[in-house]
C-alpha cells in the first residue's frame, strides 16, 4: 500500500510515454511536486527504469532525501524562470507533472523535440496557458494520465512492472509516516495546508 494509486499513477505516466516514444537516451526526465507520493515513487521508478530524474519542489529542506531516491538535479519552484517566448531553450526530454497551471504551461516550452508531458495533477491549477508552438514546431506531447478509468489490460501491464524490472528500491524512504483511522483528519489538515511529504500508511 505504500505503492498504491500513486505508485500505480507514476508508473502508468511512465509506460504511456515509453508507448509515445520517450526512451533514457533522449535525456533527463524532470518531475514536479517531486516531494509528494507520485513525484517520489516517479523519481524511484524512472531511477530504476534507467532514466535520470531530476526533481522540482518548493521543499528545498528536502533536496537530500529526493537525491537519496535518485534524482541526479534537484530545483527550487521559487528559483524557475521558464521566459516568456512561445518556446524557449529546451531543458528535459520530458516531465512527470503532478502540478498543472503555470507549471505545466512553463513546461510545454522546454521540453526537447518528440518528449513527452505526462499530466497527473492540478495542485498548481486547472488551467493551461500556452501555445501550440511546442506541438507543431518540437512535436511535444502532453500525456494525460487517468489512473481511475485505466482499462484492466493497462492496469496488469502497469503492476507487472511494478513487482519486475520497475519495482521502486526505496519504499521505506518513502512511507515517511504512519497512521492510524483516528490520525487521519491531522493528517489530511497536513495535507492541505501543503505541508505533505512522501507517503502515509494507514493501518487498521
Amino acid at each position: 500500500m505504500i505503492l498504491g494509486t500513486a505508485g500505480f499513477t507514476a508508473a502508468l505516466a511512465l509506460l504511456r510515454m515509453e508507448a509515445n516514444g520517450q526512451t533514457p537516451d533522449m535525456g533527463p526526465i524532470v518531475v514536479t511536486g517531486a516531494t509528494g507520493g507520485v513525484g517520489m515513487l516517479a523519481i524511484d521508478i524512472l531511477s530504476t527504469a534507467g532514466y535520470e530524474a531530476h526533481a522540482i519542489t518548493g521543499k528545498v529542506e528536502h533536496f537530500d532525501a529526493l537525491i537519496a531516491l535518485g534524482a541526479r538535479q534537484c530545483i527550487a519552484r521559487n528559483d524557475l524562470y521558464w521566459g516568456q517566448r512561445p518556446l524557449e531553450t529546451s531543458r528535459w526530454a520530458g516531465a512527470v507533472d503532478s502540478v498543472g497551471g503555470d507549471m505545466l504551461s512553463g513546461l510545454t516550452r522546454v521540453i526537447h523535440p518528440y518528449g513527452n508531458i505526462a499530466v497527473c495533477g492540478m495542485a498548481g491549477g486547472a488551467e493551461l496557458h500556452t501555445t501550440v508552438m511546442p506541438f507543431i514546431i518540437r512535436g511535444a506531447s502532453v500525456l494525460g494520465i487517468a489512473s481511475a478509468g485505466t482499462p484492466y489490460a493497462i492496469r496488469r501491464a502497469v503492476w507487472q512492472r511494478l513487482a519486475g524490472t520497475w519495482k521502486p528500491q526505496h519504499l521505506q524512504r518513502i512511507c515517511t509516516r504512519e497512521a492510524s483511522l483516528d490520525d487521519l483528519p491531522g493528517v489530511f489538515a497536513t495535507m492541505l495546508s501543503g505541508g505533505s511529504f512522501g507517503r502515509t500508511l494507514v493501518r487498521f
